[in-house]
């Protein structure tokens, strides 16, 4: 089992709200990220209209990333992750991850969480393969999606 490190201790998922959610909108991805995923502005303008939740990604006190996910019938989507490019390769968005999984795991709602991405982003497959989801068809727009093998 891993051992928690002081990064986990430090890492929180928690809502955007009236007093973050500004802070969320000025994340950046590396120049070669920015085709695979849409703007934190348009996600949260989205997340007013769809059945979708922001949440923002703390290390501490500061905003480093942002995740998203919906709920549809029984399935729970995992529709948006990224951690800002001057805090990405330092675990944030595996432990970002693993707490939502808990979260959803526990929302009687939620029977099956999923996720989806471009197929050709191969850092994405790599990074969710790598945390439990496995591949259940194409989605539209030539996306891949996954299905997480965990218990929901």
């Amino acid at each position: 089992m891993e051992r928690p490190s002081s990064t986990d201790a430090k890492v929180q998922i928690k809502p955007l709200n009236r007093f973050n959610w500004e802070q969320a909108t000025r994340l950046e991805l590396h120049d070669y990220q920015e085709d695979f995923l849409p703007s934190v502005l348009f996600s949260i303008a989205q997340s007013k209209f769809e059945n979708l939740f922001p949440y923002g990604i703390f290390e501490g006190e500061e905003l480093v990333g942002f995740l998203m996910y919906g709920e549809f019938d029984a399935i729970c989507w995992i529709s948006r992750i990224m951690v800002d490019k001057a805090h990405q390769e330092q675990g944030i968005g595996k432990i970002a991850l693993r707490q939502l999984l808990d979260m959803l795991r526990n929302q009687p709602k939620c029977k099956e969480i999923r996720t989806s991405f471009s197929r050709k982003n191969a850092l994405a497959e790599y990074f969710f393969r790598s945390q439990g989801f496995e591949p259940i068809g194409d989605g539209v727009d030539k996306e891949i999606v996954m299905r997480f093998r965990g218990r929901a």
